[in-house]
């Protein structure tokens, strides 16, 4: 995927979720790039090389000091990257400028997926005993879950699940009034698959933070 085309997910703590792909430069040296949310840069290393390093002592740093590896690229018109590797031993200075010998123009050339990082992998698959069983309840990390459904977008959740949700948030709401309220409009994003429904979390926590109280409702 382009990665100007990229939605922007985020996880639990609101971190950017990445995309990784292969690049390559115009000497044929290979990296791997990581994408964030700014979309105009990429992020690269050289294949083979970890994210970060003992900094060498040839730099004067103090003795524990770690090197990143990665450099940024920026992004042209063309849909190529401009920028240079951490090992070319470009000026450091922040205002000098670049020597052009130093300066590689990257493309891409295979694009490997979303990234997971350890401590996602960590707390949402540790103890299943289920392959491909994801729980999409209210705690990351609780696993055992139904995988999605047909049709199921990220960021959305069956009945069952929403009722599993709601109690995890102290809002318990049976199935049936998850259905109720679905049918009746209280639900923002709620949407019909076959004889079921679909629930966004944002629209499901906004019905639970502005339920209609008990009684007769007005008639629209």
């Amino acid at each position: 995927m382009n990665p100007k085309e990229l939605p922007e997910y985020r996880w639990p703590n609101l971190s950017s979720v990445e995309r990784q792909y292969i690049v390559q430069d115009d000497q044929g040296r290979v990296g791997i790039g990581v994408v964030d949310h700014r979309r105009e840069i990429i992020w690269v290393r050289p294949a083979g090389t970890p994210q970060t390093i003992d900094a060498p002592a040839n730099l004067a740093l103090p003795s524990n000091a770690i090197l990143m590896t990665p450099t940024c690229w920026d992004r042209q018109t063309d849909g190529t990257y401009t920028g240079w590797w951490f090992d070319d031993k470009a000026p450091a200075s922040a205002t000098a400028s670049v020597p052009e010998k130093y300066i590689r123009r990257l493309v891409i050339i295979d694009d490997l997926g979303w990234n997971m990082p350890d401590w996602v992998a960590d707390q949402a698959l540790a103890g299943s005993d289920q392959m491909g069983a994801w729980n999409y309840g209210a705690k990351l990390g609780k696993v055992g879950g139904e995988p999605p459904v047909k049709g199921q977008k990220p960021g959305e959740m069956t009945v069952e699940q929403a009722e599993d949700y709601s109690r995890e948030v102290g809002g318990q709401v049976t199935r049936r009034g998850i259905r109720q309220a679905a049918k009746r409009g209280y639900i923002p994003g709620a949407r019909k698959i076959g004889r079921d429904w679909l629930i966004t979390y944002d629209g499901f926590n906004h019905y639970l933070d502005n339920r209609p109280k008990r009684g007769r409702q007005p008639v629209k």
